[in-house]
Formats: structure tokens, sequence, C-alpha cells
């Protein structure tokens, strides 16, 4: 008898041994596969050449653009490393959405957040910027924010968008900007399908008359009020539409369909199960771009399990700070400076800031 029970324990360790190795082996494709998507998503790093100072506005015209400074560096400057921060070090990360339609490769950012990230207080703040916000361009004089990124394309070089674009809404807030990640509305509806959809809790009506399409058309779309669950394209319609209120409204509404993809993540445990990472790395490497190194994702990763949805807190530029202007074109002028950089401090919380030389 001592000898079939020897082959039976023999038998059974073998076959616990194969489901190991195989197990191992298909964990291992995955994560492979997974780190490849990571790499192909990964851009490096680059500095912006030494811009010239921006020139003044024409005396007696505030509509006036004054024109593009020439910048004093060559545009094909390398890439520089991408520092390692601290497992517990705060990170500024600037979040945009590209609304590139088919036959673009640039296009402006439609969706603005700064990202504010500090493992030491398990907090996570979000700071929306209109996209009609007036501001400087370093080196390029005045334009919208949305502008930034593809001026930094066209007119510095291919890979300099992200880096102008970090430095515009550094020096608008006073903050250092360490890294972006840039995504394409495809790339956001390509997530929220391959989570199942999100639910969004639709505070009240939305009817927008003149909602654009793709092909330069318009229409109409409605919303009613109340929980609903939304696939990727209905949920990009009710982040991007703003005719029903205005940029603001449009402000809340992103941040809101963030947070219910942050729910809808926890709510599967795709912070903690990492098996179906490579199929989501799958889904979206033709539309990331991050300059965010391999083991900066992975320290993030790390931080997000012990996130709730208290921990993130959310903030935006009200009404009240800006001034409305309709002509040569609409855009929105920051009247209330101070206020920012008070709104910067209560999204830091505890963190210390790296405040600007030109702070009030």
């Amino acid at each position: 008898m001592a000898r079939p029970r020897r082959r039976l324990v023999v038998g059974v360790l073998i076959v616990i041994g194969v489901l190991f190795c195989t197990t191992t082996l298909w964990l291992g494709s995955k994560w492979k596969r997974a780190l490849d998507n990571v790499e192909a998503m990964h851009v490096a790093s680059v500095t912006l050449p030494t811009p010239a100072p921006d020139r003044p506005t024409p005396e007696g015209d505030s509509n006036v653009e004054p024109p593009a400074a020439e910048l004093s560096g060559p545009a094909d400057l390398p890439a520089e490393p991408t520092p390692v921060p601290s497992p517990d070090a705060p990170i500024n990360i600037l979040l945009m959405g590209t609304d590139a339609r088919a036959g673009e490769d640039i296009s402006r950012t439609d969706a603005i957040i700064l990202v504010h990230f500090d493992p030491r207080s398990n907090r996570v703040g979000m700071l929306s910027f209109p996209r009609d916000l007036w501001v400087s361009l370093p080196g390029y004089g005045k334009n919208k924010i949305n502008a930034a990124y593809p001026t930094g394309e066209k007119k510095i070089g291919a890979g300099y968008g992200p880096a102008l674009a970090k430095e515009t809404v550094a020096r608008l807030t006073g903050l250092p900007i360490q890294r972006f990640v840039l995504i394409n509305f495809d790339g956001f509806k390509t997530l929220i399908d391959k989570l199942g959809g999100i639910y969004i809790d639709v505070p009240k009506v939305i009817d927008d008359p003149k909602y654009p399409t793709d092909d330069f058309r318009t229409i109409k779309i409605h919303f009613d009020a109340g929980r609903q669950q939304m696939d990727g394209e209905t949920a990009l319609i009710y982040s991007r539409t703003r005719h029903a209120d205005s940029d603001f409204g449009r402000n809340q509404r992103q941040q809101q369909v963030l947070m219910a993809i942050f729910d809808r993540i926890r709510e599967q445990g795709l912070l903690t199960q990492l098996t179906s990472l490579d199929a989501y790395t799958d889904a979206l490497r033709d539309y990331v771009r991050t300059d965010l190194s391999r083991s900066e994702m992975l320290q993030l990763a790390s931080f997000g399990p012990r996130l709730q949805a208290g921990d993130i807190q959310r903030y935006a530029i009200s009404p009240k700070m800006v001034a409305e202007e309709l002509r040569p074109s609409y855009r929105l002028l920051l009247t209330d400076p101070k206020g920012l950089k008070q709104l910067v401090r209560t999204m830091l919380g505890d963190s210390v800031a790296s405040a600007s030389s030109d702070e009030p």
C-alpha cells in the first residue's frame, strides 16, 4: 500500500508542478505584453529651448495677440533623463485630453486637469482649467491655455507640445509639473467600454442643440437627471457638452467622469488584480502618451489600492475668478490670481509647494 500511495503523492505533485509552471508562464507572458504596451505609451521628457522674453501686447489694445517670440535655441535638443522620485514623494501630473478628428495629427487639448498625488497624506487633488483661459505661453505670447500643446508641437518640434503645456501650467499655478499624460478621446471611450461602462448621477437635465460631431456637423443631445449607466461614447458626450451651461459645467462633468472611472476600477478589483492588465494596456497603447517612467507607474499603481473616493479632492477655477471677453474671439481673463494661488494651496493640503518667484 505504501508504494501506490507514494505514486499517488508523486503524481499529485507533478500535476501541481505542471499547473504552477503553466500559470507562471501564462502570467509572465501577460506581464511581458503589458510591459511592452507601457513602453509603447512612454515618450522621453524633453527640455524646452530657452525662450526669449514674451513681447508685450501693443499698448492700448488688450485684444491684440502679441507676435510669437523667437526661441534662442534649436528645437532638436536631446531628451533629458527621467528622474525617479522617492516612493512617497508628491508628484504633479498634467492630464490632457485631445479631440483630434480623423486625419488630424495635432489638435488643441479639450480637457486640461492638473493632478496632484501625495502618497504621504494619502490624497489626490484635481484642478481643472477652462480651455478658453487666456494665459502666457512661454516664448509665444498670450493665447488660450488649450493652445499650449499644439503650439509646442508645431512651433518647436514633435514631442515638445507636452513640455510647453507643462511649463505654461507651472507658471500659471506656481507648481512644478513633473509629468504628463495625454489621451486621445478614442482611448477614453475604449477604456470605459472595456470597464463595461460607468455610472453617473446626472444632477440636472441637459439639452444641447449644437453638440459638435467629428464630421464638423452638430447634433442634438439630451441627458435626463438621475443615476444612469453610460458607455464610452455617451460618457464622452456628457463630459464634452457645454452649450447647456458653460466650460465650468463641463469641467465638473469631466471630473465626475474621472471619479466614475476610478470607482469602476475599484469595484472590479483592477487595482490589485493584475491578470487582466495586458488587456487594458492593449486597449490603450495607441491612444495614450506619457513621460511617466515604468517605475513611476508602478509607484502610482501601488498607491491606488489605498485610495478611497473621499481621498480625491476636486477643484476648479470658478466663474468668479475670471472675466469674459467676446472679441476678437471668446476667451476668459484671470482676474483673481491670488484666488488661484489659494486654490492651489488648498489642493496641496499638507504638501510643500515650490512656489514661483512671482507669487503675490
